[in-house]
């Protein structure tokens, strides 16, 4: 027996008691997730950590709050909290491991932090159950991007933070709450639903009303209005300084349909798919780019009335099980709603799918299974209950088996690359990317043929997606499509794709050191000179990557 969530004295197996049950969900993850401790910096780790490694290391925390921010980390957008934690890891040691296991502890952490909610929600008798809650969270595959990949941590960071925030507020303790709130929306813009979501608490469970339940209506939803001010006024001063002195230069993401009406009736499928890997979380995909159709020309009519279909079918179920009394049910899948919808391109985002994207919602969904899981072990015949609860622990079985095989997917970028390719062959970083393998391994062997099939890949990928969509992916594929050229000797093509990559992202290096190449190549001995300084020098200091590009010309010009 031990104290819960509220100091209530809990009767039953070692796993009711809140600590106990904590360190089991901790050592179970650590388990599931420890082979991707052993994997390399991936997908877009090279960039945001690799090379921003120089700033990293530095200590720089005052760069987090200016405009350098940008060129320094190359992030794309404001999340300083993330970055922070990315310094931490940098200063403690620069390698894989290190940042991939401050993941795991944030993942473990916000997976802690959904039993805390999850016991003070369920009824007083079921409270034991929140350990679902807990286990599906922590072992569902969707999730395991924010591990393996630390550039996708601040996931896992808005969960923490949203979570505590609402704990935070439940306990009364209302400067920890703003202050969470506020350390969530420096780690991930989705941290603006947290207040609807408390608002969502307190007017589902009479027992977190305030007043009290008794309380007439206009006077709790004066207290409620009142308890959320600060919140908005937190809110309000980070959207003025996020668009304001720290705005991402540049457009930070077109709408995949060229409009909002038009990206918004491509997502009733990416609502469908979402919903699917909840239950049936195979295959899984690191790059959604081309996966689904936007824009009313290319979404078919069947496709979105069916994929309606599907999104309509999670609402009436939301429904029923608020009028069947199911009040925690309803209030989770109303969670996993209002938690997807930053990310479901009302403002448009880089990526317009992604399974990351379903960390923070899948907070809800975990809340319900825990709800359900506690209506049947209280109210089902006991044989009746242990054949659940059979299936329930095989679910999560499964669940650490697929996790581990992502985890392999994960291992390094070629294999990663080619697993994306080979679920998503539209992916067009995905093909720009296994392009890049070829195109280094072609550098090492001297291999013409291994060359050209670089070169096609980047075309391929170019093919796919339009430069607008992405201006620094589209810089970084034009590089490679030049880079190519240049060492089959196709010199005019080469700079062609170069200069476009240079137009695209004007203090990208690699280009230019490669557009120096060129020149020397054309025996513009001059042009190489000037290109190579600008590399180095005025973009500089160089990485490996474009040290290595120089050395093929440095000292011959």
């Amino acid at each position: 027996m031990g104290p819960d969530a509220t100091g209530a004295v809990v009767v039953g197996p070692w796993w009711a008691v809140p600590r106990k049950a904590a360190l089991f969900v901790a050592a179970v993850t650590i388990v599931v997730f420890a082979r991707a401790l052993a994997n390399g910096f991936t997908y877009d780790e090279p960039l945001v950590i690799v090379q921003a490694q120089t700033f990293l290391k530095s200590g720089d925390f005052g760069a987090l709050f200016s405009r350098d921010y940008f060129a320094a980390s190359l992030e794309g957008t404001w999340r300083p909290f993330c970055t922070f934690t990315y310094m931490l890891d940098a200063l403690l040691a620069f390698s894989s491991f290190v940042f991939k296991a401050q993941s795991l502890a944030w993942h473990i952490a916000a997976a802690c932090l959904v039993m805390a909610l999850a016991r003070r929600l369920l009824p007083e008798g079921r409270r034991k159950y929140a350990l679902v809650a807990g286990l599906v969270f922590a072992l569902h595959p969707v999730v395991v991007e924010t591990v393996d990949n630390a550039s996708f941590r601040e996931d896992s960071l808005v969960t923490v933070w949203i979570l505590a925030t609402i704990l935070f507020a439940l306990r009364g303790q209302r400067v920890l709450a703003v202050l969470a709130f506020a350390l969530g929306l420096l780690s991930k813009e989705s941290a603006v639903v947290a207040p609807a979501l408390l608002a969502l608490v307190r007017l589902s469970f009479p027992r977190y009303a305030r007043p009290d339940a008794t309380s007439p209506p206009a006077r709790r939803l004066g207290a409620l209005a009142l308890e959320l001010a600060p919140f908005a006024v937190v809110g309000a001063v980070y959207l003025a300084i996020r668009f304001g002195p720290m705005n991402t230069a540049g457009q930070y993401a077109a709408y995949p349909g060229g409009s909002l009406a038009g990206t918004l009736y491509g997502m009733p499928a990416v609502w469908a798919h979402y919903l699917r890997l909840l239950v049936a979380p195979w295959p899984l995909c690191a790059d959604y780019t081309g996966f689904f159709p936007f824009g009313f020309a290319r979404v078919s009519t069947a496709s979105f009335a069916v994929s309606s279909v599907v999104v309509l079918a999670y609402f009436v179920a939301l429904v029923v099980a608020a009028r069947r009394g199911q009040t925690l049910v309803a209030f989770g899948m109303t969670w996993f709603a209002l938690a997807l919808a930053p990310v479901s391109n009302f403002i448009p985002v880089p990526i317009p799918a992604a399974e990351r994207f379903l960390t923070l919602p899948l907070v809800g969904i975990a809340l319900a299974v825990s709800a359900v899981a506690g209506a049947w072990g209280a109210t089902w015949p006991r044989p009746r209950w242990r054949a659940a609860r059979a299936a329930g622990v095989a679910a999560l079985v499964a669940f650490a088996v697929v996790v581990n095989l992502r985890h392999g997917a994960w291992h390094d970028d070629e294999t990663l690359w080619l697993d994306t390719v080979a679920v998503n062959p539209r992916a067009c970083g995905a093909q720009s990317a296994v392009g890049g393998t070829m195109l280094s391994r072609a550098i090492e062997s001297g291999s013409v043929e291994t060359l050209r099939d670089a070169v096609r890949h980047q075309e391929l990928a170019l093919s796919l997606c339009a430069d607008a969509s992405d201006t620094a992916r589209a810089a970084m594929i034009y590089t490679r499509l030049g880079a190519g050229q240049a060492l089959l000797n196709h010199l005019a093509p080469a700079r062609v794709a170069l200069e476009r990559a240079i137009a695209l992202q004007p203090r990208y290096a690699l280009p230019v050191a490669w557009l120096g190449y060129v020149d020397f190549l054309s025996g513009d001995k001059v042009g190489a000179a000037t290109h190579l300084k600008t590399a180095i020098i005025d973009l500089g200091p160089p990485d490996w990557s474009v040290a290595s590009v120089a050395q093929r010309y440095v000292d011959k010009i």
